[in-house]
């Protein structure tokens, strides 16, 4: 009898062992979309290094509040109808909280209608003010990188104040493009400045000796492009081989070993206003950011063999703090339960328009139901290209 009773013990004791076992907490899950290959792969490369590397520090910290982070990365390649795809898999499939999508601006304008209807709260890399504004039809998205208004405002601005009264424009015929050439032509006249041409063109080409000559004709004191590499490279190099010898001002997004290198020393006078990651090792003390740029481009030296983060690697690591950060507060407040997804998914949207004085590898955050975006001028600086190298302008 007593065998008996023991046997049955150990049988009761068998199955229900799993119950006094502490389950692994889920993870926090987060999806991204980056353009890992196509023409602009030069730009995603950073951003996938600098997610991951951010994952792999909060994990070995102990996860979001006891929550491991999980990242699940697909490639866009670049394009659109990709990134439609991708968003939608990760969503239906993946069950993620939260997207990061994409690194340029014609992927992120092309998801949003997808992520407004899912309700997924989603972080861009993209550019383009429009992809943030109108707020009231971007309920669900956000971009933590500065917008094409906030930069080119501060070109026109280093414009006025070198006495630059006639301006030429040359630039993708992308969503990219035409974003930044609505923003410049109110910026320009508003500061006394003309645009005597306009030019465009595609992603793809490789001649713009025709663009290049209409400027060179032209004559402006300034041109500005605005184009990502290899593109920017073409440009600026047929505007040069027609002749014209003013000054070229270049937009943040070529601000990556790649446009360095393919411009050499042809690149040196070029104008740029740039965030704070160009310039980590020239900013002032008096920065409040200053303490999370230099940590963060100290790691990543160190995890990619003394490489130093492109901007987009900026963008993309800002994004997954910001999705990390207040997933935190809402899991350790006990105010949303991962297992309910929709509720979890409207905390993380919620939580980063409260978002306040978050000091980042960016700027200052100040998110609000108007601004989506969270930037203003103040963490921009200009700079040239002397050399191979950013020399700060002021």
């Amino acid at each position: 009898m007593k065998n008996r009773w023991i046997a049955a013990l150990l049988a009761v004791a068998a199955i229900s062992a799993p119950a006094f076992c502490l389950a692994a907490p889920d993870p926090v899950v987060i999806g991204a979309v980056i353009a890992q290959t196509g023409p602009v792969s030069s730009l995603g490369e950073g951003e996938v290094k600098a997610i991951n590397m951010y994952a792999k520090d909060v994990n070995a910290k102990g996860g979001i509040a006891g929550h491991p982070l999980k990242v699940v990365i697909l490639d866009s390649a670049g394009d659109p109808q990709k990134a439609v795809l991708n968003v939608r898999k990760l969503i239906s499939e993946d069950n993620v909280a939260g997207v990061i999508c994409c690194t340029t601006t014609p992927e992120s304008m092309a998801i949003i209608d997808t992520v407004q209807r899912a309700e997924v709260p989603t972080i861009s890399l993209g550019s383009a003010a429009t992809i943030a504004e109108p707020v009231s039809e971007r309920h669900w998205v956000f971009k933590p990188s500065p917008t094409d208004a906030i930069m080119i405002g501060v070109e026109v601005g280093d414009m006025k104040k070198r006495g630059v009264k006639t301006v030429g424009y040359l630039g993708f015929n992308t969503a990219l493009g035409h974003a930044g050439l609505t923003e410049f032509q109110k910026a320009a006249p508003a500061a006394g400045i003309k645009i005597v041409n306009v030019e465009q063109f595609a992603p793809s080409d490789t001649n713009l000796s025709a663009q290049g000559a209409k400027l060179a004709a032209a004559n402006p004191d300034a041109v500005l492009i605005i184009a990502n590499p290899p593109g920017a490279n073409v440009a600026q190099k047929a505007i040069q081989a027609a002749g014209y010898k003013g000054t070229i001002y270049q937009t943040y997004g070529v601000t990556n070993e790649t446009y360095l290198r393919l411009g050499g020393a042809s690149l040196n006078g070029t104008r740029i206003s740039v965030p704070p990651i160009t310039v980590y090792n020239h900013l002032p003390d008096s920065r409040p950011f200053k303490p999370v740029v230099e940590k963060f481009v100290k790691d990543y030296k160190a995890a990619f063999n003394g490489e130093v983060p492109s901007n987009f690697a900026a963008f993309a690591y800002a994004g997954i703090r910001i999705f990390s950060t207040v997933a935190g507060n809402e899991l350790s407040g006990g105010k949303a339960k991962l297992s309910d997804t929709a509720s979890f998914r409207k905390a993380l949207r919620d939580g980063i328009e409260n978002l306040h004085g978050f000091q980042s590898v960016n700027g200052t955050y100040n998110f609000s139901k108007t601004d989506h975006v969270g930037l203003d001028a103040s963490s921009i600086t200009m700079v040239t290209v002397e050399n191979g190298e950013y020399v700060v302008a002021h």
